[in-house]
Parts: structure tokens; sequence; C-alpha cells
């Protein structure tokens, strides 16, 4: 398939994808777009947003500039979590640089992707927008979007701000396309302690045989074991299948299948993780409107105490926060995916990534061009990161050091404490080529938990997918 079939196929694809990815969700309800931490970055130096050594952020600066940019983004004015940092930072912006004219364009997360699709077709991008990790190679290729690594090379301070690995998913072919604001993994268990007591259930379990058995008798109980909302088909594959992979799958696996080095998906283990994935639903531990109902749906089968718990990105962790009754709210914790007995993972392999990107739309210059990248520098790293952390969220930036866990919501300080022992691993829907992460993927992962497609053929599917790309 040729540059410009590539472009035209990817832009089909996103036209039928109307929902973002799990990182996607950056609505009031929502407390972070895509959120997590890097591929192969160590979670102990991404901690709180330090540096290994501890050494500080400073506080970004900039110098009066003046110019005009349009921006197109997804973070509310009343949101909550990313929307919080964004504004406050772009606000410290607009009064430092009052010569600065920004034309704020705002769709809300549901259809920021769709829309973004739509400005693609009819060639009317913004000249700053937020893009995926997967639909940059889409986005170069055809010239629509600049480099920004030479900028960052250029700012020595400016590049030294972001933890280890946050340019994983805004890297294509070994060129750095956009700017990172976050650092969250895709997948951590929420879960009802009250119920789990009441069921019989002492812990968050440590194996996959100890969660299914903990369904079974949530079930019994009268409770939906695990809430899932996949209407919009991003939740059930980026949210938790992702990391119910890897499980079984490694990221040497998933750098040789992205590569085109040997591995495929109709590899006996990942067909295997898929036929454990719907083992779940077969047993009937999801809710059986699972296709049918969306994210913000099932937080409401959590809330009103019908569902036990849940799994789905960090960013929900802020949406419990802010809209869980308190009774609710006082009953949840935390707990990572167990993991599977005879398999290679570790309850700490969690797939996690910055997900989506800031890009600069090819051609922009001069004054305008300055202003763009002083206000990228703006909006996600200094007084961005400490700001993020107080509202239950990591940046890709370092912190100060001097937010402490008695500042934070009690439930963010405990996944604070399971980050630290993630084992942080490649987001597959960030940066697969589209058509497979946000395509086939996806798609297929909704009709595997639907019952009306085999592991095998989901497997087949998406290899053709990924072979169709090679070409």
């Amino acid at each position: 398939m040729g540059k410009i079939r590539k472009v035209l196929a990817a832009v089909l694809v996103f036209t039928m994808i109307l929902a973002l990815c799990a990182c996607g969700k950056a609505s009031t309800n929502s407390n972070s777009a895509n959120g997590a931490a890097s591929a192969n970055g160590s979670a102990k130096e991404t901690t709180n947003g330090k540096a290994a050594d501890g050494a500080a952020a400073e506080t970004t600066k900039t110098d009066g500039v003046s110019g005009s940019f349009s921006l197109f983004h997804f973070f509310e004015k009343e949101g909550a979590g990313t929307s919080i940092a964004f504004w406050s930072a772009a606000d410290k912006y607009q009064k430092a640089n009052a010569g600065v004219s920004i034309d704020y364009q705002f769709t809300d997360s549901d259809n920021y992707e769709e829309k973004l699709t739509t400005l693609m077709a009819g060639n009317e991008l913004p000249d700053v927008f937020l893009t995926k990790g997967d639909m940059l190679g889409t986005l170069a290729d055809a010239g629509l979007i600049d480099p920004l690594d030479k900028y960052l090379k250029e700012d020595v301070e400016w590049a030294a701000n972001y933890v280890d690995g946050a340019f994983s998913d805004c890297t294509y072919n070994d060129t750095e396309w956009g700017i990172p604001f976050q650092m969250q993994a895709n997948c951590i268990g929420v879960y009802n302690e009250e119920i789990f007591k009441e069921c019989g259930i002492s812990a968050w379990p440590e194996t996959w045989d100890e969660l299914l058995s903990a369904c079974a008798k949530i079930k019994a109980a009268g409770y939906t074991p695990i809430a899932m909302g996949n209407k919009d088909q991003w939740l059930a594959e980026s949210a938790v299948f992702n990391t119910y992979a890897y499980k079984y799958v490694d990221n040497t696996w998933f750098d040789s299948l992205k590569n085109n080095k040997g591995a495929k998906f109709t590899d006996d283990k990942f067909v295997a993780a898929l036929t454990g994935f719907k083992a779940i639903a077969d047993a009937g531990y999801l809710n059986s409107d699972v296709n049918s109902i969306n994210q913000d749906e099932m937080y409401s089968l959590y809330y009103n105490k019908k569902a036990a718990m849940f799994f789905n990105g960090a960013w929900s962790i802020g949406t419990v926060i802010a809209n869980a009754p308190a009774e609710v709210l006082s009953n949840t914790h935390l707990g990572l995916m167990p993991a599977v007995t005879g398999q290679s993972g570790t309850k700490f392999d969690t797939a996690a990534g910055a997900g989506w990107n800031y890009v600069i739309k090819a051609g922009l210059k001069g004054d305008n061009l300055k202003a763009a990248l002083a206000f990228l520098k703006q909006v996600t790293t200094g007084e961005y990161a400490d700001e993020a952390l107080l509202n239950g969220f990591f940046s890709a930036a370092k912190s100060s050091g001097k937010v402490d866990e008695s500042q934070m919501k009690p439930l963010f300080a405990e996944y604070v404490k399971l980050e630290a022992d993630m084992n942080f691993l490649p987001i597959f829907d960030c940066q697969l080529p589209a058509e497979v992460g946000s395509g086939v993927l996806y798609a297929d992962t909704q009709q595997l938990i639907a019952g009306t497609l085999k592991p095998k053929d989901m497997a087949a599917d998406c290899q053709s997918a990924m072979e169709a790309n090679y070409k």
C-alpha cells in the first residue's frame, strides 16, 4: 500500500471510530486523556513525576512573546484532572504574554477524534492540536505536521523537564513529532471493599484464578462482578485487554510485532490471551449490556453498587473521587490486574504511556511558531506538573518535589504507591498503526466479548491488518 493509500485508509478508519481510546477521556467526568507511564520507562523514576536523582523541575518561564495561533483541544473549562491543570497553566501563559492571541477551539472528548478526522479530510487543521500516538505516522507521512525534536534539542532546559520515556507515544520513525502532557497506567482495578467483604472476599486477588473465584462469589450474591462500558469500543481493548495480554506476552514480543521482526498476532500465546479474556464474558462476569453502554454508564453501575469492581485507566481515579457517592468512595480501593498462573507476566506488567500529545501543523513559522512553542512548554512542564499531582494524575514532566501525599486525595495517594511498582509496557492502540490498533483490535475485541468472533479468527484478522500495513 503506497503512502497516499495509507493516509486515505487511515482517515477512513478514523471516520468509523467515533470514540477516543482509553487514554482519550478528558471530560468533566474523566480525569485524564490516555494516561500512564512509558514503555521501557522505570516506574520508580517517574513516581510523583520526579527525576531519578530527585532534581526539581524549574518553573516554566516565557519572555513576553507575541504572535497568534489556533489550538484544537478537549479540555473543558469546568473539567477535572488534566482540564484543571491545563487551564491553570494556559491562564498563566496568557497573563505573561498579553501579546499572544490564541484561538481556542474546543470539542468534547467523546467527539474529538471524529472532528479531528473531519478537519484532516477538509485540510482545515488548526495550528496546534492533540492527537493519539497511532495517528502520528499518518500525519507525518502526509506532511501535515512538523517534527518537534529539533526545538527540544535547542531548548535543553525544556527537554530536561520530562520524565524518562515520556516521548515513547510521541515518536514515529525515530523522530519526536509531539509533546506529551501526561503519564499514567492504562489499567487499574477499582473495587468496593464493602461488597467484597459481604461476598466473603477478604482482599484484592493476587492471581487470575483468585479473581475468577471472587467473581463467582460476587455473581452468586446478585452483583455484577466486573462493570464494563464498551459501546465506544476502546475501553475493553485499550484499558483492559491490553494489560491482560501482557500476562502472556512481553515487550520483546510487542516490539517484534510492531517492527515486523517475526512475532505475530496468531502466535499461540496471544491467542491464549484472547481465549482467557473471552472466558470472563462467557462466564457472565461482565454486565450483559457491556457493548451497549459507555464509560460513564459503567461508572454508574459502580456508583449505584450494582457492580463490585471495574478495570479502567488511571484517569478513572479522579472521576471516582469527583463523582462517587461518599459511601462508595470511602469503600473504594485499587488493585493491579492479577497474574495468570502458568504465564510469564506478573501483576506489575501494565500497559501505560503518554498516549496523547500536542503537535504543530506544518508551516507555522516566525512569532506564531515561537508563541506556540512557549505555550506548549507552559502547559506541559513546570508548575503544571505539581498542579497535575494535586488533581489526581501524573504529568509527563518532573514535579518540583514539593507535593507530598498529605496534599493528595487518599485514593490517588493509594494509586501513587501502586504505580511505583508497575512495569510500564506499550499501549497497543497508541503504537501500532491506526488501522490495527484503533481499527481491527477495537472492533474485534467488541465482537470477541459478544461471542460472535472466535479468538483464532480475531488473531487472524489482526495479523492480516498488520501485514497489509507492512506493504
